[in-house]
């Protein structure tokens, strides 16, 4: 017998921010958490671990999208629900046919129903309040939201050069910002280990090891689903790392402890006010080195010497062709899809790639890997004239 199913308006105004922190607290990430808060129409003010943003501050977290009351609680209470019981197959398709019509994505729209079939499987009916998943009998095919196995995503590929001009533009900058070597490291194992922006600020000191000064590192990154696994790092990647550590002080803000453990932890990456770096700073880097060395048109020339004669050296030059088209579009994640694409292209195999990155299925990698380069190098360049060699004239 299940639970009796608690009317969707109680559950909202009196025991729902309860019941919605249960669900979120499945997910170690607060990261993870706000993703699902947001496509599921939760407050934030509810997330476990959430605190606002400080106006104050210069650079706070990432600003995320406003409610559209077309997240799937929202639209429930709008549409007269009084129990997630009530909710049928038909009633998720359509409401997937007006986030359509109101103009969001089809890989939107796939996400928001992975959250909302989240949502289903892990809480509601493992609590009762729900007798069985809606979304599983939607149609994805017909709702446009099925990607074929290993497609590749559309997330911007930096090429290999724009992957050297950005190491070598934060290392140029490393004596010229007061955080250089902080952000030096973290550009090294953002492009040279394909982490994840939440992976990188999420690491401890406790978590690096390096057994012999000049040769190569350990790194355990905490990933998605509470999920550990240890990363190489390169002798250039550690000692990037290695010369942060010299002048690194200590944390003066220390870790909220998680959920498991109690010991407090210690962060690798930390600002000027001694707290760990979020994922807006790793941002924020990445469109720094781009300003500086690949400035808009209209921009003022810099007023610094040193900077104008840095801007005038073949380095800068090089720099500047290669991040100039990432200027408007730069983003971490486009490191991960890097690192899985030129690993493949030097010969890298794909199942050593995806325990790189720590995907679940080989499928994701798959669809991480732009394949331009194999394009041009296929052997069908080759295979197909042999074939027709003989009897059709060349071109």
């Amino acid at each position: 017998m299940t639970k009796a199913i608690a009317p969707l308006e109680e559950e909202l105004r009196k025991s729902g921010q309860e019941r919605f922190a249960e669900f979120l607290r499945i997910y170690a990430s607060l990261n993870t958490r706000l993703a699902y808060a947001t496509d599921l129409g939760i407050p934030l003010d509810w997330v476990p671990g959430y605190r606002p943003p400080d106006p104050t501050r210069r650079r706070g977290r990432a600003r995320r999208s406003q409610p559209t009351g077309l997240e799937w609680l929202p639209w429930c209470l709008r549409n007269g629900f009084t129990s997630f019981a009530e909710v049928r197959v038909e009633h998720v398709e359509r409401w997937l046919g007006e986030l359509a019509a109101a103009g969001y994505r089809d890989a939107t729209r796939a996400r928001m129903l992975s959250a909302v079939s989240a949502f289903y499987r892990k809480y509601l009916l493992r609590e009762g309040l729900a007798e069985h998943n809606p979304v599983a009998l939607v149609d994805r095919s017909a709702q446009h939201l099925n990607r074929p196995a290993g497609t590749p995503s559309s997330t911007v590929l930096w090429s290999f050069e724009a992957c050297r001009a950005l190491l070598l533009a934060a290392y140029l900058l490393v004596d010229r910002h007061r955080h250089g070597l902080r952000d030096r490291a973290m550009v090294e194992i953002l492009i040279g280990t394909g982490v994840r922006a939440e992976e990188l600020v999420g690491i401890d000191i406790a978590d690096y090891h390096r057994p012999e000064p000049g040769g190569p590192a350990a790194q355990r990154v905490h990933g998605k689903g509470a999920k550990d696994r240890r990363v190489a790092l390169a002798p250039p990647v550690a000692d990037a790392v290695e010369a942060y550590l010299a002048e690194r002080r200590p944390a003066t803000v220390p870790a909220r402890t998680g959920q498991v453990g109690t010991r407090p932890r210690e962060p690798l990456f930390i600002t000027r006010t001694g707290a760990r770096v979020h994922v807006s700073h790793v941002q924020a880097v990445l469109r720094r080195l781009c300003a500086t060395f690949a400035p808009p048109a209209d921009a003022p020339p810099p007023r610094a010497r040193w900077l104008r004669d840095l801007l005038a050296t073949e380095q800068a030059a090089f720099i500047a062709l290669h991040l100039e088209p990432l200027r408007e579009t730069i983003h971490p994640h486009s490191a991960r899809h890097s690192y899985a694409t030129h690993a493949k292209n030097r010969g890298a195999e794909a199942r050593q790639v995806q325990r790189d990155l720590g995907h679940a299925s080989l499928t994701t990698t798959e669809g991480y890997l732009h394949d331009a380069e194999n394009l041009a190098l296929s052997a069908a360049h080759d295979l197909s004239p042999a074939l027709h060699r003989g009897w059709l004239a060349a071109p």
